[in-house]
């Protein structure tokens, strides 16, 4: 039977209406009998896409698709998500894109592609999905999700654009019910963690106290060990630090005076160390045994909470830290307390009663004493050896006679640590009585190739300043290590005949200079001759860190940026 015309007009134009809108397969117009025509949908505009995600039929091939866009588009512009043909791909989709995730109702593979492109956009109109991620997170259900919009969420603070307080209060949230111990992803625990480092919102400080104050009963336990300490505590700790939040100084106190949290001991003293001012005082107290940190310290054994306070105290390295320290020396009752305390008198600027308490602390220490706490090291053989971060030529006639008089295993001992002091700090008066004690040790001695090392540049520069200094811009010996004993030796004399310029001159060489050794010791001699500090070298210096971690140089950062934060917490 034949179709009426009219009818089969229709039956095709609706056919093709049809196949058109879900792809374009001509790229003309198509006339149909009543002339009527069809828009073709640009299959390359985001926007096409987005239309689709509507429908859960094609929601999935429009995810892939803005994903292939949008790298693509990354990868046309290095990369950078500011690039305009980048940020059309993203403002045409994500908001869309946020709505269509915190919609709910998908498959997991499409749930995971859709939050991964979202983080990746690293767009703020996406925080609404990161939110919904981070409140719905069930270990082992969704922990692809919550990964994606910690990067994601990273991403945004980085790029300062996380400004979304439900998304802040979000991430906390998620972070504080998280347990390492139960997920099955350690990159879904590192970028959490990581995402709140980088956040490290203001809002979050007495949060942080919270985490902080937490019991830790056993701290072998593996759940306690990697939850409670390395996770929670450790993440507040940090977070008090880098917010400087100074309600969460004594906190922070407290926890270097429980045993059970030893761990923490470094952060933490980093974290104080950040708040010099508020910290000090408080410190001090802790020292002492006072006020709140009384009871602390009464349960400690045998007072050994005593330099693990001091040792923050000495990184702060202000006047009153030093007074607390010289005090707590003279009523200190072991052997461990009386050396650790004495070390961290070398952190302090050098004063004759400063040196005069070094030496008294020496003396009440037995020839023989191990201190266990130093991996069983000699005490005086520990004291002679820091005695050279002093920068004080005196003290070499005390290190040789010290080196001399040894028995026993002190004997053993007192020579490795002690003379290499003395060839730092020897003058050209002193170095034939350093040579002729590094020469009765027997045998082919590392002491002995850095005693060559030194005297060389010794007898080259005598009393000149200047010429020690163009010693480090000569290339420092790569091997053997006693070599580098030359370079060593030129910032030590520099030091000790300090002319006015020495400090500026060791700070422009601080970059140029990459062996470890060597820039360590010109950082030392920044800080000696920094008795008052000085926040523009310290800027400095914070600076060249931010650069050479920036470049994958990390190695020996940690030291200059412990260096800078000493000279801006002297400064009165």
């Amino acid at each position: 039977m034949k179709m009426p015309r009219t009818t089969f007009a229709r039956s095709l134009s609706s056919g093709l209406l049809g196949v058109l809108s879900r792809t374009c397969l001509v790229a003309a117009p198509i006339v149909l009998a009543s002339t009527a025509m069809v828009a073709c949908a640009d299959e390359n505009d985001p926007k096409t896409w987005v239309k689709r995600l509507d429908d859960p039929a094609q929601r999935a091939p429009a995810i892939k698709r803005l994903d292939e866009m949008f790298n693509a588009a990354m990868g046309s512009e290095s990369n950078n998500r500011e690039a305009p043909k980048v940020k059309a791909v993203v403002d045409d989709s994500i908001e869309a894109l946020a709505k269509t995730y915190t919609a709910g109702g998908l498959d997991e593979k499409t749930r995971k592609d859709l939050i991964k492109l979202i983080a990746d956009m690293g767009d703020p109109r996406a925080a609404p999905a990161f939110a919904k991620a981070f409140k719905d997170y069930e270990p082992g259900k969704n922990d692809d999700d919550v990964k994606f919009a910690a990067q994601g969420s990273s991403r945004l603070s980085n790029s300062g654009k996380l400004t979304d307080q439900p998304l802040i209060d979000a991430l906390w949230d998620c972070f504080a019910k998280f347990q390492p111990s139960k997920a099955k992803s350690i990159n879904l625990v590192k970028d959490l963690q990581s995402a709140v480092k980088t956040v490290k919102h203001p809002s979050w400080g007495p949060k942080a106290v919270a985490l902080l104050n937490a019991p830790v009963t056993d701290p072998k336990n593996p759940d306690q060990g990697m939850d409670q300490l390395q996770f929670w505590q450790l993440t507040a700790v940090q977070l008090i630090g880098d917010t400087k939040f100074t309600a969460g100084v004594g906190p922070l106190v407290k926890v270097l005076m429980t045993p059970t949290k030893r761990d923490l001991t470094f952060p933490v003293r980093l974290a104080l160390h950040k708040m010099p001012k508020e910290a000090e005082p408080e410190l001090i107290k802790a020292l002492k045994g006072e006020g709140d940190y009384q009871k602390l310290a009464e349960a400690y054994p045998e007072k050994a909470y005593l330099p693990l306070i001091a040792e923050p105290l000495a990184y702060i390295s202000r006047p009153s830290g030093l007074t607390a320290i010289q005090e707590a020396l003279t009523t200190a009752d072991t052997d461990q307390n009386r050396t650790i305390l004495a070390t961290y008198l070398t952190y302090f600027p050098t004063d004759p009663k400063n040196v005069k308490a070094y030496t008294d602390a020496y003396a009440k220490i037995a020839p023989n004493a191990a201190i266990p706490l130093m991996g069983g090291a000699n005490g005086h053989a520990i004291l002679a050896g820091t005695a050279a971060n002093f920068f004080d030529p005196s003290l070499t006639e005390w290190i040789l006679k010290e080196v001399a008089s040894a028995k026993g295993e002190a004997a053993d001992a007192m020579p490795a640590s002690g003379l290499p002091a003395a060839i730092k700090l020897m003058t050209v008066e002193q170095a034939k009585a350093v040579g002729d004690a590094v020469n009765k040790i027997p045998g082919q001695a590392i002491e002995k190739d850095m005693f060559k090392s030194a005297s060389a540049v010794l007898d080259k520069c005598k009393k000149d300043a200047a010429c020690y200094l163009g010693v480090l811009d000569t290339p420092v010996p790569s091997a053997p290590p006693a070599a580098k004993m030359g370079h060593v030796k030129a910032v030590w004399m520099a030091v000790e005949l300090h002319p006015d310029d020495t400090r500026t001159k060791l700070l422009e060489r601080v970059e140029k200079v990459k062996d470890g050794s060597v820039r360590l010791a010109i950082l030392e001699g920044i800080d000696t001759l920094s008795p008052k500090g000085d926040a523009a070298i310290a800027d400095k210096l914070e600076k060249l860190v931010e650069t050479e971690r920036a470049a994958g140089n990390a190695a020996g950062t940690d030291e200059m940026y412990r260096i800078a934060l000493k000279l801006r917490s002297r400064v009165p």
